[in-house]
């Protein structure tokens, strides 16, 4: 287990005993749970040529998480500076109105790189949420909603970046459909952050498949679980330092081997407020590593902290 990570599994438990709140109590054990993970983020990357094409990334969401998205966006942008430039693709829910569109493009015309709003599809209207927005399944639909785009690199509006990801964008998929970090030991991968080759999707006719599927099962996640169905075997797995997420708890010392876990002290590309704590939230009620986040809200003028 990682350096005294048993250790730390202990005295995170005690540490977790006290506490008025659950996320006062969660905050507690992660700060040990997760403590010297993270050091010298985005400090150590050397010069490179700009990166000669634009790179495809998408965002999926409502009018709700805007604000959020355009943080997220700035952390890319600023992390990625004099090395490459995006296609960012917004696939947005009918109640983002212009005024919200604008906020985006305000982030985004700072930089070189390219905005582009498209609206979701009603192909999974009929689908189950289990309580989720609609705007769940709209990294689904990437396949139609872009038909011109041969692969994309997909991301959850809860993520900071620290790098370029000039390197996953080159990743050799081979016979694979998607990349993605596995988040439990039988290989079951998180879809928080995805790189998808677009074009198999639509020679396979994958599509129809989800939307078939994702109308017939109840599944607990169900975009996740959905891509975990039907491409098992056609998954290739990327490490840990391209999907860091808050809600693994004490289990990340089980699922990653300790290379990994060192990976992410110097090398650490995404880090993902997966848990039900948020960095926005009220300060008691903030994960570790809200920090991060608010240090690129601040440079959006969009959050008051």
């Amino acid at each position: 287990m990682y350096k005294y990570g048993k250790i730390r599994q202990i005295c995170s438990i005690l540490a977790g005993a006290i506490g008025r709140t659950r996320a006062e109590r969660r905050f507690k054990r992660d700060v040990i749970r997760y403590w010297g993970l993270i050091s010298t983020v985005g400090e150590t990357m050397l010069p490179r040529v700009k990166y000669k094409t634009k790179i495809p990334v998408a965002f999926c969401f409502d009018a709700r998480a805007v604000k959020m998205t355009a943080v997220t966006i700035k952390s890319l942008l600023d992390s990625s500076q004099n090395r490459c430039d995006y296609d960012i693709y917004c696939v947005i829910g009918q109640d983002v109105d212009e005024t919200q569109c604008e906020v985006i493009r305000k982030i985004v015309n700072e930089s070189s790189s390219m905005v582009h709003f498209v609206y979701g599809n009603n192909d999974f209207d009929k689908s189950n949420r289990r309580g989720w927005p609609v705007a769940m399944w709209y990294r689904l639909m990437l396949p139609k909603l872009l038909p011109d785009v041969k692969r994309i690199i997909y991301a959850d509006m809860d993520v900071i970046f620290f790098r370029d990801l000039i390197d996953i964008y080159e990743y050799d998929l081979g016979d694979n459909v998607i990349a993605a970090v596995p988040t439990r030991l039988d290989n079951y991968i998180n879809s928080g952050f995805l790189l998808m080759d677009l074009d198999k999707i639509r020679k396979e006719k994958l599509y129809d498949e989800w939307i078939k599927i994702s109308q017939k099962e109840d599944f607990k996640n169900p975009d996740q679980d959905v891509l975990n169905f039907t491409l098992k075997g056609r998954i290739a797995f990327l490490p840990l330092r391209y999907n860091f997420q808050l809600s693994h708890g004490s289990r990340i010392f089980k699922i990653y081997p300790n290379s990994q876990l060192d990976d992410l002290k110097h090398n650490l590309v995404v880090l993902h407020y997966s848990d039900y704590m948020k960095p926005w939230f009220v300060p008691k009620k903030r994960p570790v590593y809200s920090k991060y986040w608010w240090d690129v809200a601040n440079k959006t003028g969009l959050f008051n902290e």
